[in-house]
């Protein structure tokens, strides 16, 4: 029933998912480790299941994020510096990957006790 305990994970493979969202391109890392990028891509899927691609987006989300909800930074700065093309891509990825927008991340906008994530009126805020 179960095909036993886990192998260890390719150190290619680690590799490429540890640089995958920063600025590295595919075929530079695929370099590193010594495969194609089409092998790598491969590679990377069979062993985390998950396409190279996406997880790429999702470093890069996490950086952006990071930078956004530390504050200090505007949206066009957190995209340049996690490795978006531009303002716009960031706000399409986190559309589609959190179903938000980048300025509903900043900190304030968020109530902290609720689950639900959503945005607080300034006047609930102020209390009595």
């Amino acid at each position: 029933m179960f095909a036993g305990p886990p192998t260890a994970v390719d150190a290619r493979v680690r590799h490429a998912v540890l640089t995958c969202g920063r600025a590295a391109r595919l075929d530079a890392v695929a370099a590193d480790v010594g495969l194609s990028p089409a092998r790598l891509r491969t590679l990377v899927r069979t062993e985390v299941g998950i396409p190279l691609g996406t997880l790429r987006q999702w470093e890069r989300l996490r950086t952006a994020v990071g930078s956004l909800v530390q504050g200090g930074t505007d949206i066009a700065e957190a995209a340049t510096a996690a490795g978006f093309a531009d303002q716009a891509h960031l706000t399409r990825t986190v559309r589609r990957l959190a179903g938000r927008t980048p300025g509903s991340l900043r900190p304030g906008l968020l109530d902290p006790h609720a689950t639900s994530g959503r945005r607080v009126d300034p006047d609930e805020r102020r209390g009595p």
